[in-house]
């Protein structure tokens, strides 16, 4: 797996804290989502968790791209930085300061509920623990198109003839892509979406899970 030991560290960590916060998701590594890879990805029967990771080694001139791509293609998006890409100058007042960078916030587009400082730090006021729920709800619905991107063209074909939809071996992911943008909910695609993503095989990822849920 690609990646150095110090984000391989923050990864480590980030997919157990995943696990603890969303227990019915599946944890996968090195998502593909348009033309990047996701660090990780957790998938629950109905929404799909993108997280970028920077570590103290990383250089952060591709993250606004990689943001661009999450938020288009996913439910929620969190970007993981070290604690190097904070501004810790105290105030003038002499109080202590923890606040993301402007290179960090300008890369990750404003998303500043989305940031994760790691080391995590419980406790701590604003950047400390993690804490997704206060403001996953806030975020845009993903993109129909580039959710059901996630898909490889076989598991589309799948999704289609589970739902009755007329699609054969010979049309493309973008009739398919069409096709399913047509004929199903936004609910529909999501379901279809998440529960091809936990029965894939992955190089690295938490075993495969049940497909449990109405289509």
């Amino acid at each position: 797996m690609a990646g150095s030991s110090a984000e391989r560290e923050i990864r480590d960590y980030a997919a157990g804290r995943l696990r603890d916060m969303l227990p019915n998701s599946r944890i996968i590594h090195e998502l593909v989502v348009g033309g990047c890879r996701a660090d990780l990805a957790a998938v629950q029967p109905d929404r799909v968790t993108l997280v970028e990771i920077k570590s103290e080694r990383d250089k952060l001139d591709r993250l606004a791209r990689q943001v661009d791509h999450f938020t288009r293609a996913g439910h929620d998006v969190i970007v993981i930085a070290h604690e190097r890409w904070f501004d810790t100058t105290p105030y003038q007042n002499g109080a202590p300061r923890f606040f993301p960078s402007d290179e960090l916030m300008e890369a990750a587009r404003g998303h500043t509920r989305a940031i994760w400082a790691y080391p995590e730090a419980p406790g701590r006021y604003l950047y400390g623990e993690w804490e997704p729920k206060r403001y996953w709800s806030e975020q845009p619905e993903p993109h129909a198109a580039q959710l059901l991107n996630l898909m490889w063209k076989e598991e589309m074909l799948a999704e289609c003839r589970g739902y009755g939809l007329k699609a054969t071996a010979r049309d493309n992911m973008m009739k398919l892509t069409r096709l399913m943008q047509l004929e199903l909910t936004g609910k529909q695609i999501a379901r279809s979406v998440c529960r091809q993503l936990r029965l894939r095989e992955f190089p690295e990822a938490d075993a495969p899970m049940s497909t449990e849920g109405l289509r």
